[in-house]
């Protein structure tokens, strides 16, 4: 049993100056995985190249000892996934309000705003920025 405690506590050793696994890393094997499937079910097999890169870039993430620029790499893809995620969900909440509500954007900050429809001409303050304008709903 010592054997096993002794070989658990140099592996924290080491990986105690790397990187780690984080959400860029899970992500890359996650997505190695899925083009290996898409390879395997397609017959594609130089999909198999691409996928095995992606896991060297994992497993180079992984063990990295530069932990400021790999955290800065993983602050980066978060919020470009969070983006992406946020700007997908606005895309079916609009798609399913159509009906209900005009959308549109305010002129000065972009923010997006929406009105009742059949309400005719309004004239708008927008909430963020206090810019007035007029729309037609």
């Amino acid at each position: 049993m010592t054997f096993f405690r002794n070989l658990l506590f140099r592996f924290a050793r080491f990986m105690s100056v790397r990187n780690g696994p984080d959400q860029l890393g899970m992500a890359l094997l996650i997505l190695s995985l899925a083009v290996q499937m898409v390879s395997a079910f397609t017959g594609l097999y130089w999909l198999f190249y691409i996928s095995y890169g992606l896991c060297g870039v994992f497993v180079f993430r992984f063990f990295s000892k530069n932990r400021t620029k790999r955290q800065e790499e993983n602050r980066k893809f978060t919020f470009f996934f969070r983006n992406a995620v946020l700007k997908t969900k606005q895309f079916f909440r609009r798609l399913k309000g159509m009906k209900q509500y005009k959308y549109f954007k305010c002129p000065q900050c972009r923010t997006l705003l929406r009105l009742n429809r059949g309400t005719g001409e309004k004239e708008i303050h927008c909430p963020r920025c206090s810019h007035e304008f007029h729309t037609k709903a």
